[in-house]
């Protein structure tokens, strides 16, 4: 017997041997079995969904001799003929080649006829979305009002490029992609009755580039069933399909993690000259960059990740070297690659470049001990210097700010310290801005009814001055001590050679900053801001 690719061997015959859109089935089933069928359908999808196999299965739930029926039998004569494509009164028409207004009025000139042998004139336009405006305006009038017993089903991949007036003639149903899941279960399904061997992790493989498409994962099993024979191994599934496995995936995400770009570069030379596909490989990196994301961040990821098709215990040790946010900037970059690579006539050169890029990726910084550390450095009059990368841990954070140990004088006592880190400390959780500002201030006076406090700059005594500031001290203390007080401030006076020095100081930064910011070209100011940020530079 000749063969026939599994696409065709395979193809549904009736309602419930179709593999998902069970919304859709439903409705359909329902309104034949209610007599509430439309003139017109809409199905739209993806590619291999099954558009067309549920527009001839509608046709023969329409025709068929038990009906209409919802489940149509398959084995009378109009669903043979339907099955066979010879039936007369069920016509298929490609839209890609039959675009334009004259095949148009032919239909609309042969709708007009009553039926030769079967209930209904069903008309399937595959690819409707590639007729002309100008055939879509001539079926516009037919569309609405067609002749008795005339039903026109439309499939399209493309349903934005169909005119508006056409979809509001029509009953549209969108059509998913399948899952994962389902089209492993039809493979096996396929497997078992041609009696091929196929492990499970090749299933995975298969399923994963059929994207969501049976009729590619489809063809893919003829494809690698034809280069290996009856015993499909993953093995052979990576040569045919040019894919990689787990350990060339885990050499990627080491030499990201130890900043080896020799190794990364080598290993993709390595890789190109196996005869593999970059793009496959900066897919299965993003998608595998997922999985470390998942091992780090859920409670139980072998119930989010297979354990079939990847080994957990490796994802667990690789995931623990690196940060939540590291993972999620590397996936994020991996897939803008994918697609930069798709649009480039170098794809080598732009994977190449964005692998050098991961190595380079910094968690992101907390931009709270960002602001409070370039406080630090502005009052100090040094440079503001890089704060460590690694995030406080949340049960730390939860405790509040640190609170500072103030420079109250010595003869109000160790009660008075107390009392006055009590202050802060709700100064602080009222306002986190007080965390800066009383940091560095020192308490002349603090009793029953005033509260004086001097700072070293007055920038700062100014803030602390105004009156909703003011207030919120005087409310903090009322709230600790139960005593009302007159809060007021002053400036810490410096030595006046010690100040002299300073003011010196201070004016020869100022002489010095605009020659020093016309000198410096823009890559220098973009690396210190990296420098003190973190993070990637992306162009």
């Amino acid at each position: 017997m000749e063969f026939q690719v599994s696409a065709r061997k395979w193809r549904p015959q009736k309602f419930s041997q179709l593999i998902g859109q069970e919304h859709i089935i439903r409705t359909l089933q329902n309104a034949v079995e209610l007599n509430r069928i439309s003139h017109a359908y809409l199905f739209s999808g993806t590619r291999g969904v099954g558009k067309t196999t549920t527009a001839r299965i509608l046709a023969k739930a329409l025709n068929c001799e038990n009906g209409p029926t919802p489940e149509p039998c398959d084995t009378c004569v109009a669903c043979r003929e339907i099955r066979e494509g010879s039936s007369i009164d069920v016509r298929e028409i490609d839209g890609a080649s039959n675009n334009g207004v004259a095949e148009v009025r032919d239909l609309i000139d042969n709708v007009q006829y009553a039926t030769s042998s079967c209930r209904y004139k069903v008309y399937i336009i595959d690819e409707v979305h590639m007729l002309s405006k100008s055939a879509f305006n001539a079926l516009l009038k037919t569309l609405e009002e067609p002749p008795e017993r005339v039903v026109f089903i439309f499939a399209t991949t493309e349903s934005d490029k169909i005119p508006e007036t056409i979809l509001s003639r029509c009953q549209c149903f969108e059509f998913k992609p399948l899952t994962h899941k389902q089209i492993i279960q039809q493979l096996q399904l396929i497997s078992e009755q041609e009696g091929i061997a196929v492990y499970t992790l090749s299933l995975e493989e298969i399923a994963k580039n059929g994207a969501g498409s049976m009729r590619d994962a489809q063809s893919l099993l003829d494809q690698v069933v034809a280069f290996s024979g009856k015993e499909v191994t993953p093995g052979s599934v990576e040569a045919v399909l040019g894919i990689v496995g787990q350990k060339t995936l885990e050499i990627f995400i080491d030499a990201i993690r130890a900043q080896d770009c020799s190794a990364l570069f080598a290993q993709v030379q390595d890789t190109v000259n196996a005869g593999k596909d970059l793009s496959y490989i900066c897919r299965d990196l993003a998608d595998y960059v997922r999985n470390l994301l998942v091992v780090k961040m859920a409670d139980a990821p072998e119930k989010l990740v297979d354990a079939q098709a990847w080994d957990l215990e490796v994802l667990k040790r690789q995931a623990e070297n690196f940060h939540a946010d590291e993972l999620h900037q590397i996936f994020s970059l991996l897939t803008r690659t994918e697609v930069e690579m798709k649009r480039s006539s170098l794809p080598q050169q732009v994977f190449e470049m964005a692998l050098f890029r991961l190595v380079d990726v910094r968690p992101f910084q907390n931009i709270d001990d960002l602001i409070k550390r370039i406080g630090e450095m502005e009052d100090a009059g040094s440079p503001p210097a890089a704060v460590p990368a690694q995030a406080k841990p949340a049960a730390e954070a939860e405790k509040g700010p640190a609170v500072p140990v103030a420079k109250v004088q010595a003869e109000q006592g160790a009660a008075d310290v107390a009392l006055w880190e009590k202050v802060k400390a709700e100064i602080c959780a009222r306002k986190p801005v007080f965390l800066h500002y009383l940091e560095s201030c020192q308490v002349v006076e603090f009793s029953d009814s005033v509260l004086h406090l001097a700072f070293q700059d007055p920038y700062t005594r100014d803030l602390v001055e105004r009156e909703e500031n003011r207030s919120l001290i005087a409310q903090a203390v009322r709230s600790v001590s139960g005593g009302e007080v007159r809060v007021g401030t002053s400036e810490i006076k410096a030595p006046e050679s010690q100040a002299s020095g300073q003011t010196d100081e201070i004016e020869k930064k100022k002489s010095a900053a605009p020659s020093a910011l016309m000198t410096k070209s823009e890559s220098e100011i973009i690396q210190q801001a990296l420098d003190v940020f973190g993070g990637v530079l992306m162009r």
